[in-house]
């Protein structure tokens, strides 16, 4: 490979470097890449932003300019073209095709690295650049082909928030609370936390309650679908499924994560098997995971296809506290990506193909079962155990890039 500098990109109410008195949203992921001749960044984007807006912050953290949403999408959006200006910062300034980057996306982080490499590969920002500036991306318990947990909040029919907008605000802040409180005896979480969404409040770092008070009154933001809630749903990723295109001079490679098990609703022995959450899935989790266990089916389909083979309620139950894990192997929904099949670490590197899409499952990888926020903060709330298994996980990822 070519590529000497990767690039970690957070989920949905993810945060950056620095933030939360720097409780690393990464855990020690990035440590066994830094020893394995490879820098590493993280980047900072949009907690509740959409993809293509996560997306356009990425590309100006990494590059170093200003953000540009683009005047077409800005305009449908109803909110400002430019953001942040990152001019002389950038993370790999001299990032071009000869000097191109692996991204790594946890959750929604991996739908905003797809999109990233579709804006590059059209020359979205003018400067030349092509989907070979992307020379990997892993996909970390991402939502490629959407989450039924959206739809605690959003419409099956639509997949757009049924709430206003300063619901996605405050679901935001209090998912930091609800952290900040799971982990107050590990750390000190005086600091900033910045949701990013500026373009639409026209002021940079606005405080909480500057926030709330612009969202309650401002609806577009939550009516419309330039938001992550409805990107997260099956509507939202299978339109961007279908609007990004695998790329032939990039590997592609997924990591599943899976916490539930199917067991007799209630313990009863001739009842109905369902997907239970783990003993040691984060409590945070729990409730989530059982609402996708559970759930009704869809009224009518919420994408095309819906009801039969892996496009089947039953297919989705299983989960990782967040994300159905059929939903992390490879996009499917929509588009043409080809699949390179189940399993990555066992094969010889040298088989493993550019332009198509490979997954495994973390299990399978390092002998432990990991929930949504295993692979990323959650390694450092369970101890040892899990810390190792991650250690594990991002060590043999290491590895295998380096062979390539």
């Amino acid at each position: 490979m070519k590529a000497s500098h990767i690039v970690f990109v957070p989920g949905l109410f993810g945060w950056g470097p620095g933030e939360l008195g720097g409780f690393p949203y990464w855990g020690d992921a990035r440590k066994p890449f830094d020893g394995g001749g490879f820098t590493t960044h993280e980047a900072k984007c949009g907690p509740v932003s959409s993809f293509h807006d996560r997306a356009c912050e990425v590309f100006a953290r990494i590059k170093g300019t200003i953000v540009d949403y683009g005047a077409a999408h800005s305009a449908t959006a109803g909110h400002a073209q430019t953001s942040y200006d990152d001019t002389g910062r950038g993370l790999v300034p001299d990032w071009s095709d000869e000097n191109p980057v692996i991204l790594i996306g946890h959750s929604a982080g991996a739908q905003t690295c797809l999109r990233l490499q579709e804006l590059l590969a059209q020359d979205f920002w003018g400067i030349g650049s092509n989907g070979n500036w992307v020379e990997a991306v892993i996909s970390v318990a991402g939502v490629l082909n959407g989450s039924t947990l959206t739809y605690m909040f959003c419409d099956e029919t639509t997949g757009r928030l049924k709430r206003g907008s300063s619901f996605l605000v405050q679901a935001a802040l209090g998912a930091t609370e609800a952290i900040k409180s799971a982990t107050r005896s590990l750390w000190n979480f005086d600091g900033d936390y910045d949701l990013y969404l500026d373009q639409w409040t026209g002021k940079l770092s606005p405080t909480r309650e500057e926030l709330l008070a612009f969202f309650d009154k401002n609806h577009q933001f939550a009516e419309g679908e330039d938001n992550l809630a409805f990107d997260l749903s099956l509507q939202g990723c299978r339109k961007a499924n279908a609007a990004f295109h695998t790329r032939n001079g990039t590997y592609y490679f997924s990591l599943v994560t899976r916490a539930t098990y199917e067991a007799p609703f209630l313990g009863l022995p001739f009842g109905p098997k369902i997907q239970q959450p783990d003993a040691a899935m984060n409590g945070l989790l729990k409730g989530a995971a059982q609402f996708q266990a559970l759930m009704p089916d869809f009224a009518a389909p919420p994408i095309p296809g819906w009801g039969t083979g892996d496009l089947s309620i039953g297919q989705w139950r299983e989960n990782d506290g967040a994300v159905s894990s059929i939903s992390q192997r490879a996009p499917f929904t929509g588009g043409d990506h080809p699949w390179g099949g189940e399993g990555i670490f066992e094969r010889e590197p040298l088989s493993l193909e550019k332009g198509k899409w490979y997954f495994e499952a973390i299990e399978t990888i390092t002998g432990a079962r990991f929930d949504h926020f295993d692979p990323v903060i959650g390694a450092k709330l369970k101890g040892a155990a899990i810390e190792a298994a991650q250690a594990k996980l991002y060590g043999q990822l290491s590895a295998l890039l380096q062979s390539l």
